[in-house]
């Protein structure tokens, strides 16, 4: 389950009373509307983007044999914990929706806008290594995949003729998959194989410019930034025959990967369609 920062939880309070507000504050309380000679950008509008996507994140192995059925060597422990640690950074493309609502008094713009992105970020390391001391191989690999992004972000702009540049943050949910395994044939039946699909909770800030094409219809180009907190993921090894004196297929180890905070950077172009 994700767990939820106090930032986190202050950014969906401010998101949820900016939603209210601009869906409900009376008009007598504000000089609703534009002013002569610039764009009104009141109102619900639908759109789409399309652009780049980066994410930058890291994990880092950690090994520690079962006690007395130890399955590693103990000199060999810092080598196989430092092939599993890995960059996993990725550049890839997205495309989403996006819908939202304006309120506009003079010049200044304000509401809230809620969109969902695919992404295509993964990565994947690993292969075949041998141990440090004795030169035997083993497998291990480790892959990572972000595949999507949803945000609820107040926006606040400044209308300047037809030119609406904004500055906008709010809370922010990904998806992500997380595998690592290990193996030693024939001393391993059954691979040590630890697989995480993750939905989280975090929190997201941009800027942006956006352009009136006509009266409903206006195009933008804005940068996302989004950050999401990291997590432990454990994977044990049992029912193999290792360096424990012990005989048969009883001995194990745990592996911890450490997965840091995931880091997401978006720069996108779209289109919206404002209702009047």
């Amino acid at each position: 389950m994700a767990t939820i920062s106090k930032r986190t939880r202050g950014l969906a309070a401010i998101t949820a009373t900016c939603a209210v507000f601009a869906l409900w504050a009376p008009t007598a309380d504000a000089q609703v509307g534009a002013p002569s000679g610039v764009y009104n950008w009141s109102g619900f509008y639908v759109g789409a983007n399309v652009g780049g996507a980066g994410k930058h994140q890291s994990t880092s192995l950690s090994v520690e044999n079962n006690n007395p059925n130890n399955y590693f060597n103990p000199d060999a422990i810092p080598g196989v914990e430092k092939t599993g640690s890995f960059n996993l950074d990725d550049l890839g493309v997205t495309g989403g929706v996006q819908a939202g609502y304006n309120r506009q008094s003079g010049r200044l713009v304000w509401g809230v806008e809620l969109d969902f992105n695919w992404l295509d970020l993964s990565s994947k390391h690993g292969g075949t290594f041998r141990y440090t001391t004795d030169n035997s191989p083993y497998n291990l690999t480790v892959s990572e995949s972000t595949d999507w992004l949803l945000t609820a972000r107040p926006r606040v702009g400044w209308a300047i003729d037809r030119w609406l540049p904004y500055l906008t943050t709010g809370i922010a949910v990904s998806h992500s998959h997380f595998k690592q395994t290990f193996s030693e044939p024939p001393f391993t039946p059954n691979p040590e194989s630890v697989s995480v699909s993750r939905t989280t909770v975090g929190w997201a800030i941009g800027t942006g410019v956006e352009y009136a094409l006509g009266r409903n219809w206006s195009a933008k180009a804005e940068y996302l930034y989004a950050r999401f907190g990291g997590t432990d993921v454990i994977g044990r090894l049992s029912g193999a025959d290792g360096q424990s004196p012990a005989l048969g297929f009883v001995d194990g180890a745990k592996f911890t990967n450490a997965l840091s905070p995931l880091e997401l950077h978006l720069f996108r172009v779209g289109v919206n369609y404002r209702f009047y």
